[in-house]
Formats: C-alpha cells, structure tokens, sequence
C-alpha cells in the first residue's frame, strides 16, 4: 500500500472518473454540474393558460425539487480518484466506463507501439493512477460478489443484480488493464528508456539532447531514467580515473571499536584470583601445608 503522505500518490489520486449513483442520492444535487442549468430553465419556463399552467407549476416544482436537493439514479458525474474509493466499496456507485487514455483505444495503440505514446500528456502519473484504479475496481468487484454470495437465499432486487454485473464486466476490464501496464511499463518502452539513459552520455562526455524523449515520460520512468544517467556517468568516471583504495566505513570502525571495549570488559570480568597456601597443624602435631 502507498503511503498516505507520498507526494506521487495523491497527485495521481486526482484522476476524475465518470461514476453513476445506484440509488437516488439526497442533498448531493451540487455534484452534477448539469443541475443548476435544470434549475434555472424551469425557473424561466412560460406560463401559458390557468389549467396548463396549475400542471406546468406541478411540474417544475418536481424538477426544481430534483434539481435542489436530490442526484437521481444513474446521473453521469465525475468525481476524482481519492473521493470514490469507500463509495465503490459500499456499492454507492458504480463505473460505467474507464477514462480514455485507460480505454480500448488506447491499449490498442500501446499494444502496437508503446514506444512512440506521449503518457505525459494524458497523465503525469499515468501507471501509478492506472495501478491504483485497478486495484480499487478488484476491490469492489470482490465486495459486491461476496454480498451477492452471501444474499443468494434472499431474493435480490433488479437493481442489485444490475450492480454486480456492472461490477463484473468493471473487474474483466480492470484485469486487461493491468496486465497492458505491466506489459508496457516492463516492455519496450522501459528497453528505449535504459537505452536512451545509458547513451546519454558520448565518449567525450558530451550530452545529448534527449529532450524529445524525456518529454514523453511519466513521473515514473523520469525518475528510472535520472537513476540510469547517474550510472551512466558513474561507470564513466570509473573508467576514465580507474578505482583507489577505499576507505574504511565510520560504521565499521564504530563496530570494530565497541567488539574490543566489549572483548575488554570480558577479559576482566573472567580473571579469577589465584589460589593462597595455608599452613594447618595436623592432629598428631606436625605441620602440613595445604593448598586449598
């Protein structure tokens, strides 16, 4: 799991998505931002004739009513990433369909040539918001199936049996998805992208402009190719200026000194004293020296 405080996360927690209500939602009319225009059209609806006008009333009262306080069932909304994941886990919502640059398309192009996409314009955390939206679209797959299991003896409604088939075909689409980031994240592309970091650098130890390519990077594979340019140079250096003697660690000499104060204070602690002759008188009278 990310951590909570990880810059990278919640910058890619800020992916919206297209989710719809299961059920009509009270009081969240202000998320569909098609509402205020409902509203304001049946404000300036005419008025025609008494009787006309005592339904025309009824019915904007109706609509002004929805349009206020409810979000109907089935209502398109977008709402990011970090905002929907307990609601998917209570079956609040649902997903009808992926973002673009996560939809059919788009894998098709990456399946052809991953090397030539431009991620960063699509996201700049286009595999970690990809990972983590699968992960939350196997969650609640798993969680409406598991209701489902359990309310089997019960009759279910239409509208829960709508939901876990919804939830399915999010869990179909969820598995493609992930195994094309996986396929282009460790594929092609991350072989250009070493390519491009390694031969960076020329013998002369001149930069190339490898601008082109950097621009096509995610967050991700600029930090993987920063990490192979260091190399890059380091192997230069050390070709170029050969390996010294190294130095010992401060760690290992602060190991080595506290082993010997330890190996000291051992030492002392087992030395014993060292046995003293008595003199006795044996009974007969005589004299005996024992050593005890």
């Amino acid at each position: 799991m990310p951590s909570y405080y990880d810059i990278d996360t919640i910058l890619a927690e800020e992916e919206l998505l297209v989710v719809k209500p299961s059920f009509d939602f009270s009081l969240l009319a202000h998320l569909d931002p098609d509402s205020s225009h409902l509203q304001r059209r049946s404000r300036k609806r005419p008025r025609g004739d008494d009787d006309d006008g005592i339904e025309k009333d009824h019915d904007d009262n109706d609509t002004a009513d929805n349009s206020n306080g409810g979000l109907p069932e089935g209502t398109k909304i977008k709402m990011p990433l970090w905002a929907v994941e307990r609601w998917a886990l209570l079956g609040f919502i649902r997903f009808p369909s992926l973002p673009r640059h996560y939809g059919r398309k788009m894998k098709e192009r990456l399946e052809a040539d991953p090397v030539s996409v431009d991620l960063r314009s699509k996201n700049e955390h286009y595999f970690q918001t990809g990972m983590i939206l699968v992960n939350l679209l196997l969650r609640a797959s798993h969680v409406a199936l598991r209701h489902s299991s359990a309310s089997r003896r019960s009759r279910q409604s239409a509208a829960q049996n709508a939901h876990t088939i919804a939830m399915e075909q999010s869990a179909q689409q969820a598995r493609m998805l992930q195994r094309c980031l996986l396929s282009t994240m460790m594929g092609r592309r991350l072989c250009r992208n070493f390519d491009w970091a390694l031969s960076s650098l020329d013998s002369n130890g001149m930069e190339d402009d490898v601008s082109s390519h950097v621009n096509k990077l995610t967050e991700l594979e600029r930090n993987m190719f920063g990490r192979g340019v260091e190399a890059s140079g380091a192997v230069g250096r050390w070709r170029e200026f050969g390996c010294a003697r190294m130095g010992i660690s401060g760690v290992v000499l602060k190991m080595q000194q506290r082993n010997q104060q330890h190996s000291v204070q051992t030492a002392g602690a087992g030395k014993e004293e060292k046995p003293t002759k008595k003199r006795v008188v044996s009974p007969v009278g005589g004299e005996a020296a024992r050593a005890f």
